[in-house]
Order: structure tokens, then sequence, then C-alpha cells
């Protein structure tokens, strides 16, 4: 058999074949196009398909072309600011933009939203598997205009940390680079200042909270809350109005003024004690909200040596509140509750271990950051404690603490405003300013039924008994039914003043009340 036959059984054809099979395909071609091969040549036709080959190598030149002039563009004639990913800046800016997107803009990232919206459908907000799409516009290179001036932004390097953050959003995940045309970046800062005032008038409603990264490394914002407003939290009337005017009066740029003159250090202290469920940490959050202030929580417990508290003091701001919860927590050298067999002088934070809990931080170390040579001014430190008498003096004393604020139980006046509050029609008031009170019954009623039933309801309530955190609880189970939480109350307080006294636990089994 000869070499060309073989080649025939292996599938080879030579080039002459290969040729003719495809000049049959294209004359079949121009049949089913009506077009003639006398019109157009096999020439032509070899010359059109050398053009498109061609087209993808001509595409690869030209944008190579386009880098390099882009790049001597961009050294001789642009300015540029180049952000790091992860920084409120970046976060900033990526906003500004996304708000400032063309009408038409069709290119979005969806991602699964972290933090709890607004829920549409009540039934699907109670499930753990759904959860609001949060869509981004997605953009890797943009063109755009501010203030008459051409800027181009590009955003590249993702950062897989900083999307593994809790606190992540899905925006300024990536290193963001800003040019504008020109030899200054004034331009450029102008944009900045511009985007994080828009990214302040979106948050002026909600208090930023700040918390330690999972490493200790670094303030992350941990969380967003709704400002809450002052009158939420229910202790005496007076002491809370001193309290804002003292804030108010620390925060005037003229007390700075008469500090600094005088050579005093710039800072304030409170210390909030009382029982639990008092609402010791919902005042902290309502005055950074008052004040438009943003909340660094320090939890000393999770806190490993005094050189990293003193190094997350150094980081933090001015003008912001730091709030030390449970600082009794703290290494207190006090042989009284090592050797009390009585709970309570116990430590917050656990068990007592010979004059120490699982904190490493000593006392010396909190005295350090709070007035020591490198601590910082301009900060409002909170301190929150149930267990105020196991305290060191010198940690209360003026200088470090300027202000002791007593949040006791809750009291018959207190208690109306909270039923007041609790049902008032400002959410759910139609054009009439009347709501409903019962689902049951569906009975409406104005303010004046309401403030009625706030003083039946706070006749039943003991002088400095029951914590607002308790009543809230009460509240949570009749929220739909105002009468129902007025009638019912008496029941109640009877029931836990029982479980009070006896230091019992009260559980349902088999429908039976029983207490443990």
């Amino acid at each position: 058999m000869s070499l060309l036959q073989t080649s025939h059984l292996a599938g080879y054809r030579p080039p002459g074949d290969v040729w003719n099979h495809g000049t049959a395909i294209m004359k079949a071609v121009f049949e089913w196009l009506n077009w003639s091969t006398s019109d157009l040549g096999i020439t032509y036709v070899g010359s059109l398909i050398a053009i498109v080959g061609a087209a993808p190598a001509a595409g690869r030149f030209v944008r190579s072309a386009w880098h390099e002039a882009y790049s001597w563009i961009r050294q001789f004639f642009l300015a540029a600011v180049t952000i790091p990913a992860g920084d409120p800046i970046n976060k900033n800016l990526v906003t500004w933009l996304a708000h400032h997107r063309p009408r038409q803009y069709r290119t979005f990232t969806g991602r699964t939203e972290l933090a709890r919206g607004v829920a549409t459908d009540r039934a699907a907000s109670l499930k753990k598997t759904r959860r609001a799409v949060q869509y981004s516009p997605h953009w890797d290179s943009r063109w755009f205009v501010f203030d008459g001036k051409l800027f181009h932004a590009t955003r590249n390097n993702f950062s897989s940390s900083v999307m593994a953050e809790p606190a992540y959003d899905g925006i300024g995940g990536d290193e963001l680079t800003i040019n504008c045309l020109g030899r200054s970046i004034e331009p450029i800062q102008k944009l900045i200042e511009v985007a994080r005032e828009y990214a302040d008038s979106q948050t002026q409603y909600f208090v930023i909270i700040y918390g330690r990264d999972r490493y200790g490394m670094t303030w992350q914002p941990k969380m967003r809350k709704p400002i809450r407003r002052l009158d939420t939290v229910h202790f005496d009337d007076g002491v809370k109005q001193e309290l804002l005017d003292d804030i108010k009066k620390y925060l005037d740029p003229r007390t700075q003024r008469r500090y600094q003159g005088r050579s005093m250090p710039y800072r304030r202290g409170y210390l909030f004690y009382g029982p639990p469920g008092t609402g010791k940490s919902s005042l902290s959050t309502a005055l950074a909200g008052e004040f438009g202030l943003d909340l660094y929580e320090v939890k000393v417990p999770s806190i490993t040596s005094d050189a990293d508290l003193e190094q997350m003091f150094q980081e933090i701001p001015p003008q912001c509140i730091v709030l030390l919860e449970d600082i009794d927590a703290v290494w207190i050298e006090r042989l009284s509750r090592s050797r009390s067999p009585d709970r309570r002088s116990e430590p917050s934070g656990g068990s007592d271990r010979g004059g120490s809990n699982g904190s490493s931080v000593t006392l010396s170390g909190i005295l350090n950051v709070l007035d020591g040579v490198g601590s910082q001014e301009g900060r409002i430190v909170i301190m929150t404690t149930n267990k105020p008498e196991l305290l060191d003096p010198a940690l209360v004393r003026p200088g470090r603490v300027d202000r002791k604020i007593f949040l006791g139980n809750i009291s018959s006046r207190s208690a109306e405003q909270m039923f007041v509050r609790m049902f008032s029609p400002e959410e759910d008031s139609d054009s009439n300013s009347k709501f409903t009170i019962g689902h049951r019954n569906r009975n409406t009623a104005d303010m004046n039924e309401i403030h009625s039933l706030a003083k039946r309801f706070a006749k039943s309530i003991p002088e400095d008994v029951l914590t607002p955190s308790q009543l809230q609880g009460y509240f949570q189970l009749h929220l739909d039914n105002a009468h129902e939480a007025a009638m019912g109350i008496g029941p109640w307080v009877e029931n836990e003043l029982a479980q009070k006294s006896e230091g019992a636990f009260e559980f349902l089994e088999n429908g039976v009340a029983k207490r443990v």
C-alpha cells in the first residue's frame, strides 16, 4: 500500500483536496445567499478572509497602543490619589460614585445582605434562609465629570481579607485610584471631601458602633444602629437633663479653649451604675446619637494585655464616646472579694481567680489610658458597672470619673411614660390620628384614651422594684393590644415579685407553671 493510500485511510487530505473542499463550501454559501461567483471572485473572498483574520491582531495592537499612550498621559498630565481597600474614604467614594451613576446603568453585583434590613414580607423576615439581596453597581474603570473637571476611577487588587470581615457590606473592598486631568491633586481632595460629607449626611440618623476586628488589630465599624431617643431611656428626668447639659458644655469649643488655656487635660469621664437591665448601655448609645458621635466599644475582659489596651486607645479618634462596659471586670486587688462567699462580690466577668479574672488588663493599665502621660484628649469615656462597690477608689476619683449617674429601677411615673411610648400611634397612625389598640375587637382610641390606660397601668407598678427591661419584656407580649397590657399588669407584677423574693425561675411543663 502506498504512502498516499495510507494517509487517505487515516483521514489525511492533500492540500488540493482541502482547497477543493473549502471552495465547495464557499460556493454553497454563495448559492444560499444568492451570490454569484462571477460577481465575487475567489481572490476577493480570500482578501476578505485575510482582513477578518487580521482584525484581532489589529485590536490587540490598538489596545497596546492605548495602554502605552495612557501610561504616558498619566505620567505627565494626570494627578492621582490611591486609597487602599477597607479604608473609610474608599467606601465613601464608592458610595458617592454609586449614587451619581448614570440612570441607564445596567451592570450590577448581587450579594446577600448580611445586615437585616426592612422586611417587605413579614413571613419571609422570620426565615433564617431568606435575606435581602444587595445590588451594587459593578465597574472596574469609570470616567466621570465633577466640578467641571474630568476624572477617571479604577478599582483593582480585590482584598479577600476585607471581604471576610463580618461588617463588610460589599462596598469598598477594592483598591481605588482617582485620576484627574492636571498636575494638582486639589480637585481630587475636593472630591474626597464632598464624598465624605455625602456619607455623613447618609449616616446622620444612625450611630456607628466600632469594635476591634477578629484579630484585635484595627478598629472596624461593627454595626450601624438607628438613633435612639433619650426619652426611651427611663430614669430621673432631672438627672438626665443635668447629664445632657454637662456633655453639651464639654463639647462646646469654648470649653476646650478654656481647658487648654489653663493647662487642664481636656477629658470627661462618666460612671453609669445600677442593677442589670436599667439601661446603662442604652443610655450610652442614646447619648452618641443625641450629640452625633461615634461609639467605640472596649470589651475589657477580651483584651490580652495592657500594651494592647494602650494601642487601642491611641487609635481612637477625638470627638467620640468610648464605652467601657462592666469595668468591674478589671483586675482589682481586694481581699474582701476573694473572701466573701456572696456571689454579688464576684466580678462581672466570671468567678474569682485569686483576685483576678479572665482579663489580663491591670488596674494600672486602665488608669494609664484614662489620664496617663500618653493618654489622648478630647473624648468622652463612659464606664458601666452593676457593682460599684467593687471599683477601686483610684479608678473613680475626679479627673477620671467626673460624674456618677445612677440608673435604678423604674418608677411609676416612668412606667406611665413607657406605656404611652409603646402604644403611641406614631408609626401606625391614619389620617384621623387614631390607631388600632386591639386586634381582637378592633377597638380604636385617640391619645386621651392611651393616657388614661397608662395611668391605670402605672398604679400597678411598685416604686423602684422592677427594671425597665422587665417592663419591656412584658410589653413585647402585648404590643398589639393596649387594653390587654393595662388589664393584665397586676397579675404579672405579683408573679415577678414572687419569683424575685424566692429567687426562683418559672417554666411551663405540660401547661402547668413550675418553679426551680
